[in-house]
């Protein structure tokens, strides 16, 4: 739905208990024994007839009893009362509810009928509530709450949830958010994710999914708060395609865990444990067993053990009694002490070819583990490095544990578990990596060749048939640079196979693959969701065994992926597609064999992720010539660096707010790998002097989830201001958002951005002072033609 009045559930003044009890076997006594211990510092008002206090606090018998309406009401009442509950309470100005009651899908539908006037937003019905420890608020049936910390814990299980919540308290994990999501209730995994991406409080978030239902969003909102923080996911149910899901965890830049015990071992690390700036491990354990453990661990992930520099080894033999290898992993002997791990340490995170350290320590009779810890703590948490931790045993180890956990460093119970942290560490980084890498250009096809095959596919179903024939087959796939070969088998020469097929959550799906009968006994595949970029598709390629053999053919295979990605974005009529087998020989792509089926055309909000709007572009006379206006792509990235290097230094400082000299990555990334669903940037271009592209000007917006407001940027290459080209861009964002239902555009200036205000009240908006000094804020309220 939106993330309007969400701060009702999360920092709400005032909470009322609708069936606050003390007979244990009632939902409303957990919840009322959780809110009196939680600490909440705002009014508690149990509401029950049957009680004049609960707890010592007074209970009212109805909601018209109440001093005033309540920010967050906690309901535990039958089933059949909510939804007059929910409508009563709307229509007294509360905007939070948590349902704890279970209820069946009719009285579900009333009550979000209920709601859906005042904008109360729901979490439930059913699940176990939200605990907010920042607040002070346990508005859960959880047995126990949390302790304050950075990270946000979002499940669809309740029996997870309150795993967790009994997990972070073992092990001195604080919280900033643990909520109890339920299927087909009013806030979904969208919904949290757009909450939490803006959420101060919130440092990462960890994510137990059991099914995702507005997969659009979902992705939106996922792409947004992996931009931003660690988000960390646990897929509960191998059901249908499981790929696909790998596909878009990947494609949103979070990370994926596999089991519960990860699970648990994921919220250590992202609470705890800081980037890794590569892929190379070093490892001191003071024991050679405890080592070797790790670095098997380590090989069985495909990770890479740091070779360790000669000054490294020089300062080692130093520090280290005769005898022990210099290697990594190293051993620095079971009598090793505090001052020898201290040592030992500082000169492995001084080394340049290590880009973390994991210390395994196992209880020794000639070194306290708690003093190895004191010493070491202080030393590593001012480092800045990755270090991950493991002290091996049970009580003898728990206080240096609990030293680590204060120093916010973490630990681990085993060498192998400590390994595989280590490694989704450097698999977020490389998720995240793929999303500011710049993609290549591949050919363009031309809009009639690409109406041809559409209107191949509208004649075939037009005739009846459920299968494309092999002809027309043909002619489709040439128009995409997908050529068929004039033999349909592929000889001796090694089996490619890409398809598609529409997933019933997140749509059209392509994978790519071992093909032929191997392909069909070993399932050597790896999926991506369109649109694909040759980054994207590079990255699937490196994910198959013959995508990694693969070498010289990568750039072509890449070509191919994305133009099948292209295809099935243009045709909806496509149901399913199977490319199988194809082959690249001496540089010349071939298609072997391929079959399409044909079904309804699909809509283009059926694919997770929007593709390139083609409808927008716009061609306009502007100063004697032809002038492009159209969305941004990724591949627009080595002209904006140029265009940026063509603004005046005074114009970037009005723009963004800084004297920067050049656009570092992530930000060009920012700029030109938009999510079209939520924001959308227009550039002017046309062709240069010298036969490339050229970036003019840039506008852009991006809408908040509830689309009620889009926050505006514009500018325009110094030596074109003043020649309309500003008015231009801005009319075409106006249309645009004026299109899809946006109130308002806003934005916001600095005082002496003259031209921004003055394009602003060209176009019957209005200019204010804001409140931070040096500052205006812009706003224009668009009105429906």
């Amino acid at each position: 739905m939106s993330v309007r009045n969400m701060d009702s559930l999360f920092e709400p003044g005032s909470v009322a208990i609708f069936g606050a009890s003390l007979r244990p076997d009632r939902i409303g006594t957990q919840v009322m024994n959780n809110m009196a211990e939680s600490g909440f510092a705002g009014a508690i008002w149990p509401v029950n007839p049957k009680y004049s206090e609960l707890l010592g606090i007074p209970c009212y018998p109805r909601l018209s009893a109440l001093p005033r309406a309540p920010d967050l009401a906690i309901i535990c009442t039958p089933p059949d009362t909510v939804a007059g509950l929910i409508a009563d309470l709307g229509a007294k100005g509360t905007r939070g509810a948590i349902i704890l009651t279970p209820v069946s899908d009719s009285i579900r539908q009333e009550i979000m009928r209920a709601a859906r006037p005042h904008l109360l937003r729901i979490l439930g019905p059913g699940g176990i509530g939200l605990v907010a420890p920042l607040a002070g608020l346990n508005a859960s049936a959880a047995h126990g709450g949390a302790k304050p910390g950075k990270t946000a814990f979002i499940s669809q299980s309740a029996a997870v949830m309150s795993a967790v919540l009994d997990w972070g308290k073992q092990h001195g994990i604080g919280f900033s958010r643990v909520v109890s999501l339920v299927e087909g209730g009013d806030i979904d995994l969208g919904d949290m994710l757009d909450y939490l991406a803006a959420d101060d409080d919130t440092a990462a978030i960890v994510l137990h999914i059991e099914a995702v239902t507005c997969a659009r969003k979902f992705i939106s909102a996922a792409r947004l708060a992996a931009r931003g923080k660690p988000v960390v996911v646990l897929k509960a149910g191998r059901s249908g395609d499981d790929k696909v899901y790998d596909a878009v965890i990947r494609r949103a830049g979070m990370l994926r865990v596999y089991s519960s015990s990860d699970l648990f071992d994921a919220v250590e690390t992202v609470a705890r444990a800081r980037p890794t700036r590569g892929t190379r491990l070093a490892i001191m354990s003071n024991g050679s067993g405890p080592g070797k453990l790790a670095a098997d661990a380590l090989e069985y992930v495909h990770g890479k053990l740091a070779q360790f520099s000669p000054d490294t080894v020089k300062r080692l033999r130093h520090e280290l009694p005769a005898g022990l290898a210099l290697a990594n992993p190293i051993d620095i002997g079971g009598e090793a002490g505090a001052a020898r791990h201290a040592e030992v340490a500082s000169a492995l995170l001084a080394d340049p070819d290590a880009d973390a350290l994991l210390i395994v320590h196992a209880p020794s009779s000639a070194a306290d583990s708690t003093g190895v810890a004191q010493a070491l703590a202080p030393l590593l948490r001012a480092s800045g490095r990755s270090v991950l931790s493991c002290w091996l045993g049970g009580a003898s180890v728990a206080e240096a544990r609990q030293i680590f956990a204060d120093a916010g460093l973490p630990s681990y119970d085993t060498p192998e578990k400590a390994v595989r942290a280590y490694s989704q560490v450097v698999q977020y980084a490389r998720n995240q990596a793929l999303l500011i890498e710049v993609p290549g250009q591949v050919p363009a096809h031309s809009v009639p060749e690409r109406q041809a095959a559409r209107n191949l596919v509208v004649a075939a179903l037009a005739a009846g048939t459920d299968e494309l024939g092999r002809a027309d087959l043909a002619a489709i796939l040439a128009a995409y640079g997908l050529p068929m070969a004039n033999v349909a088998s592929a000889g001796d020469v090694q089996q490619l196979r890409i398809a598609m097929h529409v997933d019933p959550v997140f749509g059209p799906a392509i994978s790519v693959g071992l093909g032929g009968s191997a392909g069909r006994v070993v399932d050597d595949r790896a999926v991506g969701l369109p649109p694909l970029n040759t980054v994207l598709a590079r990255d699937m390629l490196r994910r198959t065994g013959v995508g990694r053999a693969l070498v010289a053919e990568r750039d072509i295979l890449c070509g191919a992926l994305v133009h099948v990605a292209e295809l099935v974005a243009d045709i909806g009529e496509i149901a399913a597609l199977e490319i199988d087998a194809l082959t690249v020989v001496d540089g010349v792509l071939q298609v072997h064999a391929a079959r399409a089926t044909l079904g309804p055309r699909r809509a283009e909000s059926t694919m997770a992720i929007r593709p390139y709007p083609h409808e927008l572009e716009q061609e306009i006379q502007w100063q004697g010539g032809p002038l492009l206006l159209r969305p941004i792509r990724p591949e627009d990235a080595p002209a904006h660096v140029r265009f940026f290097s063509q603004l005046a230094p005074d114009d970037v400082r009005l723009r963004f707010f800084s004297a920067m000299k050049e656009l570092p990555p992530t930000q060009l990334a920012r700029l030109t790998q938009i999510d079209y669903d939520r924001a959308m940037a227009f550039i002017a271009t046309r062709t240069g002097a010298d036969g490339a592209p050229e970036t003019l000007g840039v506008v852009r917006a991006v809408a908040d989830p509830d689309n009620q407001k889009a926050e505006f940027a514009i500018i325009v290459r110094s030596d074109l201001k003043g020649k309309g080209l500003g008015n231009i861009l801005f009319q075409k964002l106006l249309d645009y958002f004026r299109s899809r239902g946006t109130q308002e555009i806003t934005g916001e200036a600095l005082s002496e951005n003259i031209g921004m205000q003055q394009l602003m009240r060209r176009f019957g908006g209005i200019v204010t002072p804001s409140q931070e000094a040096g500052m205006v804020d812009l706003r224009l309220e668009i009105k429906k033609h």
